[in-house]
């Protein structure tokens, strides 16, 4: 077995322990997205070793294979990266994460196109994607039908909407909704008895968690998928097809039998347009305001606030005191901060993957579009990207496939394979060592704010606290300000002061906000403290922790508890929205 055999046996490898295990990693957390969640962190470890391999299978094989569609991604990526050299860049250090994923994605796409897959090698690929599906909707059912009240999982039986492993049911809910047509769309495709029964068994699984979920992207994605899927796999095989829909029908039957709970939720969500509705007017309002540049990327969370707390004070909008850092809109938030140069680069990848697809048939070119129609279309309404490092994986790899049967690829000659072999070693090294770092920070952050008497010591024992800086800089400007007030230490009193005057500028939250109004309190800048307190209550007017900031001690206790709850929950603004 050469090397090039050897790399894409541990490529298959790699993925299906993702797939089959490191995908559905569980431990403590406090909420939140992104890295703040544990499993992201080793989703993102078997993102960067599928990125290394492909490398290294160029520096074996000592030539690039890519399509048409890859030049455009690239073309995409720079436009992507242009708003970084504009001069409204104060907050851009707070965007470098998002570019790198961004730039991760775009890695592992031209990484997969250097294996040469065959059809029945792609066709592995696709399956074991359905498979993390049907782990998670097993995953999924547990939580809603057998945990108890108290559980390891820490699953909140009352909720009543399970969320799977991604914290969150309209994330779970598009996921189930992708691989529900995938499955499908697989039925169409794979000859094995065994494998059609399975895939006919994910089917109903698959639309039974989607349902009880209550997720309105999850409906509609599924739904406006299973319009499009349905042409061509009638087409294919009218009995399989057939089969599939009986599959779908049983597990909305199964669904219905929760009871009555289930479908007056269905029927409320439906009707509602939520907080979303204001985001979006407001987001457009702020792109009309600045639509060449943006207001810098980092920007938004600071801008979002301060333009809208102008118009609420002028009668325009009404109160609104989340702190959000994402309009739950993808094309709003790059052209919030971007301007016009990602937007143009998001229709690029979007109107020539249109083009990829017209060289099918209708029917076929409907079915490729349905895989993609679930996360596509959760982009627009949230930010699943942000919160599920699996969706943006699957996502390229289903974008993979498109474009490998519609088009043929090309090659060109590259010798320069040192380069390559270093980066195709320490991307995945460095990447593993910070991720298995952060799930250590993940581990004490989530055991000191659980604990009933919490020890600072845990948090300046941190080794990597770049993820969690915000939680960890408020438990320790909190210490720190209540040591000094305790201890009348005038000096350490000043020194907060000064940090925090800093850390509200550039991260405007509340609860440091309320920090900053105690640490003038007792500092003897009585002026300073009622400026900071009227100014946050004008950006969150209905933070009760503000609200009750300058009340007797009693409330202000209660007031300070609010604070620190906040905290937990800052990242993921809105993670528990209806949808």
């Amino acid at each position: 077995m050469d090397l090039q055999q050897k790399l894409t046996r541990a490529f298959f490898i790699s993925f299906a322990l993702l797939m089959g295990l490191g995908a559905h990693y569980f431990q403590h957390n406090q909420g939140g997205s992104g890295l703040q969640i544990a499993v992201n962190n080793v989703v993102w470890v078997f993102f960067s070793l599928l990125i290394g391999l492909g490398l290294w299978r160029i520096t074996a094989q000592q030539k690039i294979i890519y399509s048409k569609y890859t030049a455009i991604i690239f073309i995409a990526l720079g436009l992507f990266f242009v708003p970084l050299f504009y001069p409204n860049n104060e907050f851009a250090d707070q965007s470098y994460t998002r570019l790198l994923g961004l730039f991760a994605g775009i890695l592992l796409f031209l990484s997969l196109q250097q294996f040469s897959f065959t059809r029945q090698q792609i066709e592995k690929l696709l399956l074991l994607i359905v498979l993390a599906g049907f782990i998670q909707a097993c995953y999924s059912l547990m939580q809603d039908y057998l945990l108890p009240a108290s559980n390891y999982f820490g699953y909140n039986v009352g909720y009543g909407r399970p969320y799977g492993i991604f914290q969150q049911p309209n994330v779970l809910a598009s996921f189930m909704a992708t691989t529900l047509l995938l499955s499908g769309y697989l039925l169409q495709q794979v000859n094995n008895k065994k494998l059609q029964g399975w895939l006919l068994l994910t089917a109903m699984l698959n639309i039974w968690v989607i349902s009880v979920a209550m997720s309105r992207t999850g409906y509609l994605g599924a739904l406006i998928g299973l319009l499009l899927l349905t042409p061509w796999a009638w087409q294919s095989n009218k009995k399989r097809f057939m089969l599939f829909g009986l599959a779908v029908l049983l597990g909305i039957g199964f669904a219905s039998m929760k009871g009555d709970a289930l479908g007056a939720r269905n029927v409320e969500v439906m009707k509602e347009g939520g907080a979303r509705i204001e985001m979006y007017q407001h987001g457009w309002h702020m792109i009309k305001a600045k639509p060449l540049f943006g207001y810098g990327y980092g920007g938004f969370e600071k801008a979002y606030l301060t333009t809208h707390a102008e118009r609420v004070e002028k009668g325009e909008l009404k109160k609104f005191s989340q702190v959000l850092t994402h309009p739950h809109n993808d094309l709003i938030f790059w052209a919030i901060e971007g301007g016009i140069a990602p937007i143009l680069g998001m229709l690029l990848l979007v109107l020539t993957f249109f083009h990829r697809l017209s060289s099918f048939k209708w029917p076929k070119a409907l079915a490729l579009l349905a895989l993609v129609i679930p996360i596509g279309l959760h982009t627009q309404t949230e930010y699943p990207l942000y919160h599920s490092a699996l969706h943006w994986l699957v996502l390229m790899v289903l974008v993979f496939y498109v474009d490998s049967e519609s088009q043929k690829v090309s090659e060109k000659r590259f010798t320069p394979t040192f380069f390559l072999r270093i980066a195709g070693t320490l991307i995945p090294l460095f990447t593993a060592i910070f991720m298995v770092t952060n799930l250590f920070t993940i581990h004490t952050m989530t055991h000191f704010e659980r604990s009933r008497t919490p020890d600072i010591r845990e948090l300046l024992s941190i080794v990597n606290p770049l993820v969690f800086d915000n939680n960890i800089s408020f438990h320790l400007y909190n210490f720190r300000l209540t040591s000094a007030m305790n201890t009348g230490n005038t000096e350490e009193l000043k020194q907060v002061t000064l940090a925090l005057e800093k850390t509200v500028y550039n991260t405007p939250k509340p609860f440091f906000y309320h920090l900053l109004y105690l640490a003038y309190k007792h500092n003897n800048q009585p002026e300073q403290a009622v400026e900071v307190l009227n100014y946050a209550r004008y950006l969150f007017p209905g933070d009760k922790g503000l609200r009750n900031a300058d009340k007797p001690k009693e409330i202000t206790s209660e007031a300070t508890s609010t604070a620190e709850k906040t905290i937990n929950n800052s990242a993921a603004d809105s993670n528990n929205k209806d949808q």
